[in-house]
C-alpha cells in the first residue's frame, strides 16, 4: 500500500435518527434544502475552492464531502455530482452514472483518492478513483440508503435490510462489521468509516458500535447504550465524535494530541448543543443548535506543520454574517453549505471525507 502524504479523509454520518423523527430526504429532489458551498483550510490542490457550479455563482449544493486532497458536492436542482481538487487517481472525475449525463446522486462520500455515491432512482453504489485494496469496488448489486468512505475502505447501509456492508482495505477488521449491525443480531441507522476503524449507530437501541482498530478508545458509556445513545456519528483519523440522542450534546473520544476530542462548551451541553457533527484528520466541527453557526476544534495545521486554519470557520458560517446547514471535514480542509434562511436544518455529518445523505429535520427553534 502506498500512502500519499496528507491523504486522510474526513469521515461522516448519513442516515440518522433524532428526537424519534427521521425523514429520508433525496438530496437532489426539488424542494431540498440547498445553499452555496464554502471551503476553508488547506487549498494546495484546490480542495477548499468549490467551483462556480456549487459556490452560489452558477449553482448551489445539497450535500458535500471532503477527503484529503479533493472535495465533492451534489448540485441542487440537477442532482449531479461535482468534484474539485486533486484528480491524480480520477477521484474528481465523476462517471456518467452520477455526473448528470447518465444519472444523478442522492449521497456522496470521499475517501483516500477515491469517491463513492448513491445513484438516484436505483440506490446503486457507484465508486471511482483509486482502487486500493478494493476501496472503489463495492459489492456487485449493492443498493444503499447511506454511505461513508474512509481512507481505503467504505461502509454502507443496505436498502431494505438495514444491515451494514463494508468493502476495501480490511486493516484491523475495519470492513468486518459485528453481528450487532451486520443483520445477524441487529442493523444500523447511521454509519461512519475512518482510517482503520468503522462505527455505526445500531437501529432500535441507538447505541454506538465500533470495530477495527480501537487502540484510541471505545465508545463511552454516554453513547454505548449504558448511560445514553447517539443520533449521529462521525469518525476521523484516530478519533470519533457523536451527538447524544437525548441531550444533543457532542461526545468525542480517541486520540487528542491536537484537542480534536476536547469538545468546546458551545456544543458539549454547557452553553449549547449541536445538530450536526463532522470529523477530519485531526479536527472536528459541528453546527450549533439554534444559531446554526459552525464551531470547530482541534488542529489548524497540516501534517507537515503548515498552518491551514481548517478549525477556524470563516465569518460566512461562524455566525458573524451567516450560518450552515451541512458540514464536511477532510484532511486539512473543511466545507459547509451556507444557510439562506433559518427554516429547516439538513443533518449532515461528515467523514474523513464524506457527507452523505440525509435526513431533513423539523427542529422548531433549532
Amino acid at each position: 500500500m502506498h500512502l500519499r502524504p496528507d491523504n486522510m479523509v474526513g469521515l461522516a454520518i448519513f442516515y440518522s435518527l433524532l428526537f424519534g423523527t427521521l425523514l429520508a430526504w433525496p438530496v437532489a429532489s426539488s424542494g431540498s434544502v440547498a445553499g452555496a458551498v464554502v471551503g476553508w483550510g488547506a487549498n494546495d490542490h484546490g480542495q477548499a475552492t468549490p467551483p462556480a457550479s456549487v459556490d452560489g455563482t452558477d449553482g448551489t449544493a445539497t450535500a458535500v464531502a471532503a477527503s484529503g486532497w479533493h472535495s465533492c458536492a451534489i448540485q441542487a436542482g440537477t442532482g449531479k455530482v461535482v468534484c474539485w481538487g486533486d484528480n491524480f487517481w480520477g477521484q474528481a472525475t465523476p462517471p456518467a452514472s452520477v455526473d448528470g449525463a447518465g444519472g444523478t446522486a442522492t449521497a456522496i462520500a470521499a475517501g483516500g483518492g477515491y469517491t463513492c455515491a448513491i445513484q438516484a432512482g436505483t440506490g446503486s453504489v457507484v465508486c471511482w478513483g483509486r482502487n486500493e485494496d478494493g476501496s472503489a469496488a463495492p459489492p456487485a448489486g449493492l443498493t444503499a440508503i447511506a454511505i461513508s468512505s474512509g481512507l481505503y475502505h467504505s461502509c454502507a447501509i443496505e436498502v431494505g435490510s438495514g444491515r451494514v456492508v463494508c468493502w476495501g482495505w480490511n486493516n484491523f477488521g475495519a470492513t468486518a462489521p459485528p453481528a450487532s449491525v451486520d443483520g445477524t443480531d441487529g442493523t444500523a441507522t447511521a454509519i461512519a468509516a475512518g482510517t482503520r476503524n468503522s462505527c455505526a449507530v445500531q437501529a432500535d437501541t441507538g447505541k454506538v458500535v465500533c470495530w477495527g482498530n480501537l487502540d484510541w478508545g471505545v465508545p463511552p458509556a454516554s453513547v454505548d447504550g449504558t448511560d445514553g445513545t447517539a443520533a449521529a456519528i462521525a469518525t476521523g483519523d484516530s478519533h470519533t465524535c457523536a451527538i447524544q440522542a437525548d441531550t444533543q450534546e457532542i461526545v468525542c473520544w480517541g486520540y487528542n494530541a491536537y484537542g480534536q476530542t476536547t469538545v468546546p462548551a458551545s456544543v458539549d451541553g454547557t452553553s449549547g448543543t449541536a445538530i450536526a457533527i463532522a470529523a477530519g484528520r485531526d479536527h472536528s466541527c459541528a453546527i450549533q443548535a439554534g444559531t446554526r453557526k459552525v464551531v470547530c476544534w482541534g488542529s489548524n495545521f497540516g501534517a507537515t506543520g503548515i498552518y491551514y486554519g481548517q478549525a477556524t470557520p470563516p465569518a460566512s458560517v461562524d455566525g458573524t454574517t451567516g450560518a450552515a446547514i451541512a458540514i464536511a471535514a477532510g484532511g486539512s480542509q473543511t466545507l459547509a453549505i451556507t444557510t439562506p434562511e433559518p427554516a429547516e436544518t439538513l443533518l449532515s455529518v461528515a467523514t474523513v471525507g464524506s457527507l452523505l445523505v440525509l435526513a431533513r429535520w423539523r427542529l422548531g427553534a433549532n
